[in-house]
């Protein structure tokens, strides 16, 4: 491995601002090949803002080609907004936005307008659309909230929205917790197929609404943690944690009033990572990482504790860099047929710039390829003939399109696929097919006969499976809420003269299958604890003989998320599947028809549509094309090719939702070692020559390039959401902790800020931390850290006036001087000094993740207009203009906007979860905890930032996440 990627580094060329203006990588193939450069370009406008991004394809063609244009080009209104996009893949979008930086209207390139709405709160009331064809616009929203009265405080509703009618239908949110989270709701569908036009007056909606209401409601304990949800049809599900904030145990009751053990138990290690869970039909599964990264290096599952009869033991093997190179299942029988060797090992082979290039592993013997599943396979049949091996060889152009994917199997026909690509797009099609795009980036058919329609916000509307003369086709149609996620899904076929529909509804932890046809009406009650998933299935109505109601199906997953086992509530296997690595399947097999019917997820977890799609939350995937059939709704978050799979990456990396692969580095510690280390040794030898701001530079910039081939390369099996989390949740305890003594001390923003730095600076590997305040009778106010199991005792000598002595320091507290009265600023203090306590926080309550792992948390990788801060810079590294919140400063608001701005100056983006948004005019948004009315977690407040270049920011107001 390390011969391949000698003489193939990565290399950044950057502007006097400096800007990243190109990125140079190499890709080789095999150790014998010259590396050939692969040149991504960046071009930024006198302002610094990122007008055109070319991915290396189209800069190759760039000089000889007459229509190239850029992969993304961008234009901005004077005051720095993005006004117009430009992309290659997905078209032209334009966003006009208001002054206070709301969203009015958008067109794209399909001649589409949106248009918004807002009351004098700048709250969202409604969205209207319009088609390129259409004659007039219809409103597809309606938002309502809920006046000031008795009736709605009892609710916790006041100023919150309370009615969305949306183009799936209308939820009404009918209660809220203390910390604005939502804790009721009701949602009903449109009685018709049509795209809704709400009209203004609500009875006038209610007539195009059908009559059935389901019901969900949440309940969540002081920490934020959910400890039950009641689904519409009355099942509940109950989570328990433990002293740490980790899921411990998981209950359903039915609304039979049945009760069943989900989750038994579960281990984790300092890490945060699961160790061992016992599942409550007595499977037990265990799990070993590797001590210095954390890699997943066994995952073993049993039928019973008592470790007899292994179900699956997988073994993984990675580079140096964190890429699978080989997954081993020891718990699977090795056959023979034909002389050849066939047992459960994949093995995969990578070039220099980490895309898969070559695969091995096994097949159904039997399987021909394409978006159909192969034969299913009954446990106990005779198997001499139905396994073969195989190896996969995958091809790539400069863009990162798979050009070419050739199957060799170890006896019969292999074959080759090839795809065609647009000279000026990463457009991509079978040879052979006629398949299309529409201006947006929408793919018009899938195979031959089967057409996609899509709707205006370019979500796949319909697929039309079989066109008939008649013009009566099988389709399957889908409606989706205002977020984007699929609501319902509807289905109707023709057989043996008969017009079978078939509906999903997707609901709140619950799945509602109905057979118009046949009468069968399935409820499939779906619960996820982690790297175990149940799917519970009680029959509303229609039940087949010898099914049993109420049963429960438990889904282990593998490495990247997708369903290998199935196994019933007595932990006998019902279904087992194994997956080619881009997620087609290679092989399943079932106890019998019946069961293997019931099982809709499979690759990445995620549910697979008799279409062959598989449906991700934000797009749909085609697993046999290797590549998504619409571009990324988050643009170029994941790379300038907006149809590419993971990198090209799918053994090592996942997608959660259809919009970015999740990755992260563990040598960003490493790298920032570097940046700090070679700066300060630049800054020693430039002094030698009277240089030492230029050495200092170097050094830095050297330390910098060496950080981005650490996280370029330091691939490893993600958890950088958890991370996150994590980081938020510290942030949001430490915000309302530091609010709390600076209203009770009478701190300044600035004395706030300084007791919330040194809170970070102390972390060390303690799982519990205290922070304090203590002021002397000289005036002098200091702030404590220090571990919070001696908090009581800390509290007390600080009760008797002995704070700065030897016993606190032997206690583990440290003390940092916030205010001194000789050398105090002449800012007011915002409210009277009182007494304070000693208050503790568990760092692990959320996510069960050590804080050395959250210290080290990095931003996610920011796009090239305007990186990401990923350690901490010094407080010119990011500057903002405060006048349009500036009469908020001196209210209780402001402290919580002071916090979160002191967070972005240090660098801890995670923390207040920081990020550009695709609409809005690309404002980038913090959240501000602690704010006045605002809530915790997701609910809380936003801090909206319009770019105006490098490190220079606008703030444009604080959003409402309820509006």
């Amino acid at each position: 491995m390390a011969s391949l990627h000698r003489f193939t580094p990565s290399l950044t060329a950057f502007d006097p601002r400096g800007a990243s203006v190109r990125t140079v990588a190499y890709q080789r193939l095999r150790v014998e090949d010259q590396p050939v450069a692969r040149v991504r370009r960046n071009v930024f406008g006198i302002t610094g803002a990122l007008q055109q991004q070319w991915d290396p394809r189209l800069h190759a063609l760039q000089g000889h080609s007459p229509g190239g244009r850029p992969a993304i080009s961008r234009q901005y209104s004077l005051s720095g907004r993005v006004l117009r996009t430009d992309s290659v893949d997905a078209g032209w979008h334009i966003v006009l936005s208001g002054s206070g930086g709301q969203g009015l209207t958008r067109w794209d390139s399909r001649g589409s307008r949106q248009r918004h709405q807002y009351d004098g709160l700048l709250r969202r009331v409604a969205v209207f659309e319009q088609a390129g064809n259409d004659v007039r616009e219809r409103c597809v929203e309606r938002l309502a909230y809920a006046p000031t009265s008795a009736g709605h405080a009892a609710f916790n509703c006041c100023g919150r929205l309370v009615r969305h009618d949306d183009p799936a239908g209308s939820v009404t949110i009918e209660h809220y917790g203390l910390g604005g989270v939502m804790t009721g709701q009701s949602r009903r569908l449109l009685k018709a197929d049509t795209p809704p036009d709400w009209p203004a007056a609500e009875h006038l909606r209610e007539l195009q609404l059908a009559p059935e209401r389901f019901a969900s409601s949440w309940h969540y304990d002081a920490l934020g943690g959910l400890q039950q949800l009641t689904d519409a049809r009355g099942n509940q599900r109950l989570w328990q944690y433990g002293v740490e904030g980790e899921l411990a145990r998981v209950e359903l009751v039915f609304s039979s009033a049945r009760r069943k053990v989900l989750l038994e138990r579960r281990d984790c290690n300092a890490q945060g990572q699961v160790t061992r869970e016992q599942m409550g039909n007595g499977m037990l599964a265990e799990f070993s990482y590797d001590e210095k990264d954390g890699s997943l290096l066994r995952l073993a599952a049993y039928r019973s504790a008592r470790r007899e009869n292994a179900l699956q033991d997988m073994t993984y093997a990675y580079d140096r860099v964190g890429n699978v190179l080989s997954i081993r299942d020891a718990a699977q029988p090795t056959t023979w047929h034909s002389n050849v060797r066939s047992d459960a090992t994949c093995v995969y082979g990578y070039d220099s710039l980490y895309q898969l290039i070559n695969a091995s592993g096994r097949e159904n013997a039997r399987h021909a390829g394409g978006p159909a599943l192969p034969g299913l396979v009954v446990f106990g049949a005779a198997q001499a003939d139905l396994w073969r091996n195989y190896s996969r060889h995958y091809q790539y152009d400069a863009g990162g399109n798979l050009v070419q994917m050739r199957h060799v199997p170890s006896s019969g026909q292999g074959y080759t696929r090839r795809m065609a690509v647009a000279a000026h797009s990463n457009h991509a099609w079978i040879q052979g097919q006629a398949v299309g795009f529409d201006r947006c980036g929408n793919q018009q058919t899938l195979t031959a006969g089967q057409a996609l329609s899509w709707n205006l916000r370019n979500q796949l509307a319909q697929v039309s499976q079989v066109l008939r003369d008649d013009g009566q086709a099988d389709t399957e149609s889908y409606a989706y809420d205002a977020h984007g996620q699929r609501l319902l899904k509807r289905r109707v076929s023709k057989a043996a003269g008969m017009t079978h529909l078939r509906e999903v509804i997707y609901l709140p932890g619950l799945e509602l299958h109905r057979d118009h046809a046949t009468g069968q009406w399935l409820n499939v009650l779906t619960i996820e604890t982690g790297r175990t998933s149940i799917r519970a299935l009680q029959w509303q109505k229609g039940r087949p003989a010898g099914v049993n109601d109420e049963q429960l199906r438990f889904s282990l997953s593998d490495l990247t998320g997708s369903c290998t086992l199935e196994l019933d509530e007595q932990a006998v296997l019902l279904s087992q599947e194994g997956f080619y690595p881009y997620g087609e399947t290679a092989w399943w097999a079932a106890k019998n028809a019946v069961e293997a019917s019931y099982k809709t997820l499979r690759y990445s977890g995620k549910e697979r549509d008799a279409s062959g799609l598989y449906y991700y939350g934000f797009r749909y995937y085609a697993p046999w094309l290797q590549r998504w059939i619409s571009p990324d709704p988050a643009a170029e978050v994941d790379g300038l090719n907006l149809y590419a799979m993971v990198s090209n990456n799918p053994m090592t990396l996942a997608d959660a939702d259809g919009r970015a692969g999740s990755t992260m580095s563990e040598r960003v510690s490493l790298g920032l070692f570097f940046v700090g280390f070679l700066g300060l040794a630049g800054l020693a030898l430039g002094a030698l020559v009277d240089m030492p701001a230029i050495g200092a530079t170097a050094g830095a910039l050297l330390g910098g390039v060496l950080l981005g081939l650490l996280v370029h390369e330091g691939y490893r099996n993600a958890r950088r959401r958890a991370v996150h989390n994590s980081a938020e949740s510290i942030a949001e305890w430490l915000s309302q902790r530091a609010i709390d003594i600076a209203e009770s001390r009478g701190l300044t923003h600035e004395e706030t800020h300084r007791l919330v730095n040194f809170f970070y600076e102390h972390q060390g590997d303690n799982a519990l931390l205290s922070v304090a305040a203590h002021s002397t009778p000289e005036g002098k106010i200091y702030g404590f850290v220090g571990p919070a199991v001696s908090a009581q005792v800390a509290n007390n000598l600080m009760q008797a006036g002995k704070p700065m002595g030897r016993d606190m320091r032997r206690l583990g507290y440290s003390n940092i001087l916030l205010r001194d009265p000789v050398r105090a600023q002449p800012e007011q203090p915002a409210g009277p000094s009182t007494a304070g306590a000693v208050s503790t926080f568990d760092v692990q309550a959320t996510t069960g993740l050590a804080r050395r792992k959250v210290a080290r948390a990095g931003a996610p990788a920011a796009s090239s207009d305007s990186p990401g801060v990923l350690a901490r810079a010094p407080a010119s590294a990011f500057s903002a203009d405060m006048s349009a919140v500036e009469h908020l400063m001196g209210g209780p608001e402001g402290r919580s906007i002071a916090l979160t701005i002191g967070h972005l100056r240090e660098g801890r983006t995670a923390a207040v979860h920081w990020h550009k948004h695709q609409d809005e005019g690309g404002l980038w948004s913090a959240d501000l905890h602690a704010y006045p009315g605002g809530g915790t977690g997701r609910g809380a407040f936003r801090l909206m930032f319009e770019h105006l270049g490098g490190r220079r920011y606008r703030v444009v107001g604080v959003r409402n996440p309820h509006r």
